[in-house]
């Protein structure tokens, strides 16, 4: 039986210089061995192109599909498509330099190492192409409900515009 991270890891030993490419799916059981929960659902399909040389591997992945995730006005599912690309380079190293620190893109790897694990880095580059604000497109998609309750909390206009705190009230009769 082999471990679902297995998938997601690229085998260098024996591999000739030149020019690689692969496909790795990132489903449900992708995003549960990532432990983390901000993605519920979802299935990208991930193209790799990989460049190796003696001195560096190249990679250039294209991420297509659609992940579901928590939407963060009514809390209800909201589906995302995602296309895009990026790149990770990997320079291979006779000796790790301890003050180098990994870039997000830019990498050290020793050069006999036979493997590099890409589950993380999959994982962070889906993450970081996500919108700032998880939200429905139109608000007619969101939980009706949930936008009634919100509008019930809602602070009135009115008491926003009266109320204010003293501390910036004085603050206001400073001169600059």
């Amino acid at each position: 039986m082999t471990d679902k991270r297995d998938e997601y890891v690229v085998r260098l030993s024996g591999v000739d210089v030149g020019t690689h490419k692969y496909t790795m799916v990132c489903d449900k059981a992708f995003f549960e061995l990532t432990g983390l929960n901000e993605i519920e659902d979802g299935s990208i399909k991930v193209l790799i192109e990989m460049e190796k040389s003696a001195t560096m591997l190249s990679f250039q992945l294209h991420f297509k599909g659609e992940i579901t995730v928590i939407c963060d006005r009514c809390l209800d599912f909201l589906t995302l498509p995602l296309d895009f690309t990026d790149f990770l380079v990997v320079n291979l190293v006779s000796q790790i330099d301890e003050s180098f620190e990994n870039d997000d893109n830019i990498w050290q790897l020793h050069e006999k190492a036979y493997e590099l694990d890409l589950t993380h880095f999959l994982y962070e580059t889906i993450e970081l192409a996500l919108p700032t604000q998880l939200i429905h497109s139109e608000e007619n998609n969101c939980n009706p409900e949930m936008l009634q309750k919100l509008a019930e909390f809602a602070p009135k206009e009115e008491q926003q515009a009266t109320e204010t705190d003293p501390r910036w009230d004085a603050l206001k009769n400073l001169k600059i």
